[in-house]
């Protein structure tokens, strides 16, 4: 009876173990079909979008530049601010000499008798000379933490024509015969005589004032920048690179035209540069620069070309440099933008397709990559023509928000 009741207990326990790898194999079995037939699939909506093929390059900046020649016994004082633009002939700086001196000293001496008249009249003239006194103190106490005898000059500059000013509008609002005006008008007198001093370093052309020097001036030059060979560009590279120096000198550049000269390798960009041709250059920098430049010349050596650019816009911004890291883009393709992992080949590998997902159901539709980045590609429909040389007869094309399956 014993033996019975164990058998009949092993029987139970092997009719569980059979039922539960039963079960077991049918669960498997559903999650099996279920991912190989209702699986989420991941999706993709067709997005207006670009691809551009660039080139990250150093490059180096020659520029037309004019040193201007200075007398080594007088210092200078700068007139016109870094980076301005001045006009041929326009007063950049005046020589610090006996001359410049008694100029000073006359200018002080009327500005002070001017002060002092207007402190005894019974009202403010103008509204303006009061913004115009606001804006020299602010002057003043921005200048305490300048640095650079430059930079100290430039404060300096600017509040000399906030004070002339200040003076023109008193002058005009001062009655004719009072002794406000006739300060004034003597005042207009000498700065009108200073004007043709021979203390003033006039420009000698039309452009943008520095007063930087590194000695690099003319180690390459605009007139000769379509002879030179690849050797001296190489020079150019290094030189430009390492250069450190900078001392006080002034020169005009000329801000409308200077050239971009790269080194690069001959990859699979060469399809896009053709002679001739603009193309968008820009620094690489948090707030990038960016140019348009045309390609002038096109040299082949060994593994690189070596390319020129005229450029004619933003030289003001970079006149004080010579070497830059760029990215010139070489073409820009915009479009219907489309995960390349969205796209895939036809079986007979004549043609891409996608996979639109509408109305519940999967459609293949043909397309060709115009241009690709790692990721993605800008694509476009295949023409009535393309379709028939393939033997590819739907009439589904893909559009902008469609939903690809991935």
């Amino acid at each position: 009876m014993k033996e019975r009741i164990i058998s009949k207990k092993k029987s139970k326990i092997k009719k569980y173990i059979i039922l539960t790898c039963v079960l077991v194999v049918i669960t498997v079995a559903s999650f099996i079909f279920y991912y190989q037939w209702f699986k989420p699939r991941k999706t993709y909506t067709v997005v207006n979008g670009y691809v551009e093929k660039i080139s990250e390059t150093n490059g180096i900046l020659i520029k037309d530049e004019k040193i201007i020649e200075m007398d080594n016994k007088n210092s200078a004082i700068p007139i016109i601010e870094q980076d301005k633009r001045v006009a041929k002939d326009e007063t950049i700086a005046i020589y610090k000499n006996d001359k410049y001196d008694e100029y000073l000293k006359q200018i002080e001496s009327i500005d002070n008798d001017i002060q002092t008249l207007v402190k005894d009249l019974p009202i403010i003239y103008s509204v303006e000379i009061a913004s115009i006194d606001s804006q020299i103190s602010s002057l003043a106490k921005e200048a305490v933490g300048a640095n650079s005898y430059l930079k100290m000059q430039e404060y300096k500059t600017k509040m000399d024509e906030l004070s002339y000013k200040k003076i023109v509008i008193l002058g005009e609002l001062s009655p004719a015969g009072s002794k406000i005006r006739e300060i004034v008008e003597k005042r207009e007198e000498i700065e009108k005589n200073s004007k043709n001093s021979s203390s003033n370093i006039k420009s000698p052309l039309s452009g943008v004032v520095s007063y930087k020097i590194d000695e690099l001036e003319n180690v390459a030059t605009v007139s000769n920048i379509l002879k030179y060979t690849p050797q001296q560009f190489d020079t150019f590279f290094d030189k430009y690179s390492q250069s450190s120096k900078n001392q006080f000198g002034i020169k005009i550049i000329n801000n409308f035209q200077a050239y971009f000269v790269i080194r690069i390798p001959i990859d699979e960009n060469d399809t896009y540069i053709k002679l001739g041709n603009k193309y968008t250059i820009k620094t690489i920098d948090k707030n990038p620069l960016v140019f348009s430049g045309e390609i002038k010349r096109k040299i082949k050596s060994n593994d690189n070309y070596y390319i020129v650019f005229a450029v004619t816009n933003g030289i003001e911004d970079v006149v004080d440099i010579r070497s830059l890291t760029l990215n010139v883009i070489w073409n820009r393709q915009e479009g219907m933008a489309v995960l390349k992992e969205a796209i895939r080949r036809s079986g007979n590998d004549t043609y891409d397709y996608v996979t639109l997902v509408t109305g519940g159901r999967y459609v293949d539709i043909p397309i060709k990559i115009v241009s690709s980045s790692d990721n993605v590609c800008i694509v476009d429909n295949l023409n009535d023509e393309e379709k028939t040389a393939l033997g590819i007869e739907t009439n589904y094309v893909l559009s902008l928000y469609d939903v690809l399956v991935i």
